[in-house]
């Protein structure tokens, strides 16, 4: 059988891979990549033959969308175009637990393989979190595959089957790849669909979607105490089976404790006892560039929660904190759509002083500039650290929570946030270097 693979990143080398081990006569094609001479790889202008070849099945990376001409190309020549979760998927071998949402994923991800772990399964996380499904799919000594499901990579699934499937949360996000929200919703509503008696799936009651599933169903909520798992203050009553309260961990911020929720629900029904959930969940540290500690300045502490690439995780960071008015609160970015005239009313709330950055950096100021005081502009993350200092007070928050993605002159949310911990640091040497005055 013959297959295309469209896109050449990390996900696309990993489905090359799968494929020729599996025996497939493959092509690659990407035509954002510089032309190379290599025999089954069409590059840059080469790739155009594509609209001239046919093939069993086309496999599509993550980053190109729907309406990419290729796609779109294939479709109406009655290919099958399928992602790459739905390739590796159909060559699992072991249960899949799927996650999916927003926010939080890779953190409730690395939480149930931990977990499970713990226990004594034999639990690998993969998927948008790191490894890519394709590179592991063959390891026969796993017990489950705890694979982070991203929008994209549901688009194109199929058959895509997980025994225990989650969505921790919707919000507006991602909108110039589906097109709508109600195109963001159906994508990662895909991942209950093919769901089943014996299956489970879970939901948050804080999201408006139908389940047209016949999975067993179990609800996370901040609002009703007899659902499966309820959010508490600083805890979570589990309502499962026999009921349980988990009260204490390392981990910091709202969302996270929503993301124990899942978490916990998921490893009880695959047999996990409390006691081993309870001692995970204790020791878990948040991850890098989430609500993520860096240092303190002169009694000014810095937090760096780079992957807040959206609104709703700016306002799980804000009450993650105290209602004292002492955050300097860090936005900027790419703008996504959503008007930050949003966390007006949490701002007013949570924070004393405001600095906008990045391309975007005035639409952001025009959406909230009836905030008193006006927020300050800066064009760098160099200008940000130096500028939040100067209007910070001791015992003040500096949270570095964008709301918006990535932009010039980062690739992602990781290169920001490792940049900003850097600017932090080396501010943190001048400061302490320079005499008294």
């Amino acid at each position: 059988m013959s297959v295309a693979v469209l896109g050449f990143g990390k996900s696309g080398q990993a489905v090359y891979r799968l494929l020729k081990r599996k025996g497939y006569s493959v092509e690659v094609f990407d035509d954002r990549i510089t032309e190379i001479n290599q025999s089954g790889f069409f590059f840059g202008k080469k790739a155009e033959v594509f609209f001239k070849r046919d093939y069993d099945f086309v496999v599509t990376s993550p980053g190109i969308k729907p309406s990419h001409r290729f796609i779109q190309s294939a479709l109406e020549r009655g290919m099958e175009v399928i992602s790459e979760l739905e390739l590796a998927s159909r060559y699992a071998k072991k249960p899949i637990i799927g996650i999916t949402g927003t926010n939080g994923k890779t953190t409730t991800v690395k939480l149930v393989e931990s977990i499970l772990n713990t226990f004594g399964f034999k639990a690998l996380a993969c998927g948008n979190c790191g490894v890519a499904f394709s590179e592991v799919v063959d390891i026969d000594a796993v017990d489950f595959f705890v694979v982070e499901a991203s929008s994209f990579q549901l688009e194109f699934t199929k058959e895509f089957k997980p025994h225990v499937a989650a969505i921790l949360n919707i919000d507006f996000d991602h909108l110039y790849w589906h097109g709508n929200m109600e195109n963001y919703i159906n994508a990662k509503r895909k991942i209950f669909k093919n769901q089943n008696e014996g299956n489970y799936f879970l939901k948050n009651d804080n999201d408006n979607y139908v389940v047209d599933s016949k999975s067993q169903l179990l609800i996370v909520s901040r609002n009703d105490s007899n659902a499966d798992a309820h959010i508490g203050d600083n805890s979570v009553v589990v309502n499962f089976e026999k009921q349980f309260i988990i009260d204490k961990t390392r981990l910091f911020g709202l969302g996270n404790w929503e993301n124990i929720a899942f978490a916990t629900l998921i490893c009880l029904v695959l047999g996990v006892d409390k006691k081993t959930i309870r001692e995970v969940v204790r020791e878990m540290d948040n991850l890098e560039h989430r609500i993520e500690y860096v240092t303190e300045i002169d009694g000014v502490k810095f937090y760096n929660d780079s992957k807040a690439t959206n609104l709703d995780a700016v306002e799980n960071a804000l009450k993650s904190f105290e209602k004292k008015k002492n955050i300097v609160l860090i936005l900027g970015g790419k703008h996504k759509g959503e008007s930050y005239r949003r966390l007006l009313p949490l701002l007013e709330e949570y924070v004393r002083a405001i600095v906008v950055y990045g391309e975007d950096r005035k639409q952001i100021l025009q959406e909230i500039g009836e905030f008193n005081p006006m927020p300050l502009p800066a064009i760098n993350i160099w200008g940000v650290v130096r500028g939040a200092f100067e209007v910070a007070y001791k015992d003040d928050v500096i949270l570095f929570s964008p709301g918006g993605s990535s932009c010039e002159p980062y690739k992602n949310f990781e290169e920001r946030g490792k940049d900003f911990k850097e600017e932090v640091f080396k501010f943190k040497e001048e400061y302490d270097a320079a005499p008294l005055v």
